[in-house]
């Protein structure tokens, strides 16, 4: 059975098959993560892009949520640091990240930010 879908014109992510997505491809724009981790952020991405077109919001929840199960924090406590996501076509930021845990991927015109920080950078 196929199905053809896209969303919008940037052709960030289409479906060939069902439960087969197909995402344009991911740049990897910075990253200190090791790749094993890059390559599972890369799985989620696909998994959430694959839901079909939702707002970056939802987009962004769904990414930091799924991150969050595959790599909690060694003591299961938010003080050792979580995840944070940000998604959007346009955004500025500048934030305070544990080394080796952040990383700027593109997805067509979709930009999507994911690093872990820990409830205070002087800990």
């Amino acid at each position: 059975q196929l199905h053809s879908r896209s969303a919008g014109r940037d052709g960030s992510w289409r479906t060939a098959r069902a439960g087969m997505p197909e995402v344009a491809e991911i740049e990897v724009v910075n990253t200190d993560m090791s790749e094993e981790m890059v390559a599972d952020l890369k799985a989620t991405v696909i998994d959430v892009f694959s839901k079909g077109p939702k707002a970056h919001k939802y987009m962004a929840s769904q990414i930091k949520a799924q991150y969050d199960i595959k790599h909690p924090p060694l003591d299961n406590k938010a003080t050792s640091g979580v995840f944070h996501c940000i998604v959007g076509k346009n955004f500025a930021c500048s934030v305070t990240h544990e080394t080796h845990f952040a990383c700027l991927l593109k997805v067509g015109s979709i930009n999507i930010l994911l690093f872990r920080s820990k409830d205070s950078p002087f800990d």
